[in-house]
């Protein structure tokens, strides 16, 4: 056993105030100011100077949460994949030349990562067969933790709320989408698909979706489309909201939608899931095990295949109630932070002690 660890956070300074609630005799915090540049100088620090800055410390594990790790590490050393994106051509596509570059970059640097790193871990099982079946790492040490679920969406205050009660009660019934607006979220297909289950159920449902604004040319394309599907009184973008509307929202949807086709371990399903969210989402690359038996499923290209799931939930009251059952027993399987965190400890414990 390791009782007592003396532990290192490096960071840039554009994160410190992250950490200012830190205080241990443990635990001490190097700033780089050269990593804080760019992403360039964030990349280009940690392969060429952090490893000389760890063996100056007498490090013996480096923990590396962010996809990436020194390639030629003097030390131990443990990467956290949590991402996909750069490995998905449709995805990357999404994004300008300048991010199309960075992304092919980031996706080199990950798999020498992974394949230098003592240690992987990933959110998914389907992340961690991608780099073992695509690129050749070593199933032997892998580890697959799945992303925590935050204990606040198990809360019932946001119920009792009257301010909320009386911001949202004019929506009531809606079905709610939570997503950043990027392109590769699948946004259009999902009004396409609203659009004609609403027609052929005949249905008032309104459609929330809680996200940001990120790509000013996509959200012109959303509002173009929700004014050529006439959705204009049905469709409302609620931009980023905070953590007590959004928990809300989750508990009173009719049911949760979740139209991505690319996600590593979504933690929007995870939010829904710990509110006793009825879902149907994508049938694609993670969501299947994210949610397992709590979710109805459709192939995401597939406008009708959409729809006719939204038409099924909106019709089907005892479908519903089902899966909002399945909804809250599923994650009752999934770790909460502490434990996702205690599980990652005990990787790097294994790494100390042994010879």
């Amino acid at each position: 056993m390791v009782d007592d660890i003396d532990i290192i956070i490096f960071t840039r300074k554009q994160n410190i105030d992250l950490l200012e609630n830190i205080k241990s005799q443990n635990i001490e915090i190097l700033i780089s100011r050269f990593a804080g540049i760019s992403r360039f100088a964030r990349v280009l620090w940690e392969q060429t100077i952090l490893p000389f800055i760890l063996i100056s410390n007498k490090v013996d594990v480096l923990f590396c949460p962010g996809n990436i790790a020194p390639i030629f590490s003097p030390v131990k050393s443990v990467v956290w994949i949590g991402t996909i994106g750069p490995f998905i051509k449709s995805f990357i596509k999404c994004f300008p030349f300048y991010e199309k570059f960075e992304l092919y970059i980031n996706k080199f640097i990950m798999i020498a990562s992974g394949r230098s790193a003592t240690n992987v871990i990933f959110e998914s099982d389907f992340t961690k067969q991608l780099f073992i079946n695509d690129f050749g790492l070593n199933k032997n040490k892998t580890h697959v933790i799945n992303i925590g679920k935050d204990v606040y969406y198990t809360e019932d205050s946001s119920d009792s709320n009257s301010d909320l009660l009386n911001k949202y009660k004019l929506f009531e019934p809606y079905v709610l989408c939570v997503s950043h607006l990027y392109p590769y979220k699948n946004i259009l297909n999902m009004l396409s698909a609203f659009s004609a289950a609403r027609k052929q159920t005949g249905s008032k449902h309104k459609l929330l979706i809680a996200g940001g604004i990120k790509n000013i040319n996509y959200h012109k394309e959303i509002l173009s489309q929700i004014k050529t599907h006439s959705l204009q009184n049905s469709v409302f973008l609620l931009d980023t909201i905070a953590i007590d509307e959004l928990q809300y929202l989750y508990k009173r949807c009719h049911f949760f939608i979740f139209p991505s086709p690319y996600e590593n371990f979504a933690y929007t399903l995870v939010e829904a899931m710990s509110c006793g969210a009825p879902i149907i989402c994508s049938n694609t690359t993670a969501m299947p095990e994210t949610c397992q038996e709590a979710a109805i499923y459709f192939d995401p290209k597939n406008t009708e295949d959409m729809a006719e799931k939204i038409e099924l939930l909106i019709n089907d009251e005892d479908l519903r109630k089902s899966l909002i059952q399945k909804s809250l027993e599923r994650v009752k399987e999934l770790p909460d932070y502490e434990e996702v965190t205690l599980k990652t400890l005990d990787i790097m414990k294994n790494l100390i002690t042994e010879n």
